[in-house]
């Protein structure tokens, strides 16, 4: 285990079962911001699920920052980015503390997604490229 088992096992206490489809989908849609951290096998791209959940639901998505990300979203009017632990804690603070800012970031996120991420579109798009490259 890591050094930090102590931090560990004291997120573990407070944690609640994990939740899967719709239940997931109304637990996140009920948050004001949602937390999204890609795993290392992303490397510097933005390319998980979450990225368009959270913001799918109408809740404010605060990111890593990742290079292809501006080409999914703009970025701090429809997600909000970080870098370092430390910005991501004082960008969260800034949403909590400007409630109407985090629901126009909410809304545009939402109408971003659902206008040009949804599992259609992004479905077509994975089709168009299979195709594309079969010739």
């Amino acid at each position: 285990l890591p050094e930090n088992t102590k931090d560990i096992e004291e997120l573990r206490s407070i944690s609640k079962a994990p939740l899967y489809g719709l239940e997931m989908f109304k637990a996140l849609s009920k948050a004001k911001i949602g937390f999204n951290c890609h795993g290392e096998g992303a490397g510097g791209y933005a390319a998980n699920v979450r990225l368009f959940e959270v913001p799918g639901v109408g809740s404010c998505l605060v990111t890593d920052w990742k290079k292809n990300l501006h080409q999914l979203f703009e970025i701090d009017a429809e997600v909000v980015a970080y870098k370092t632990a430390e910005e991501c804690v004082e960008k969260v603070r800034w949403l909590l503390n400007h409630p109407k800012e985090c629901a126009e970031i909410s809304q545009k996120g939402q109408a971003r997604t659902l206008r040009d991420h949804t599992y259609a579109l992004r479905a077509e798009k994975l089709n168009s490229i299979i195709l594309e490259n079969l010739k």
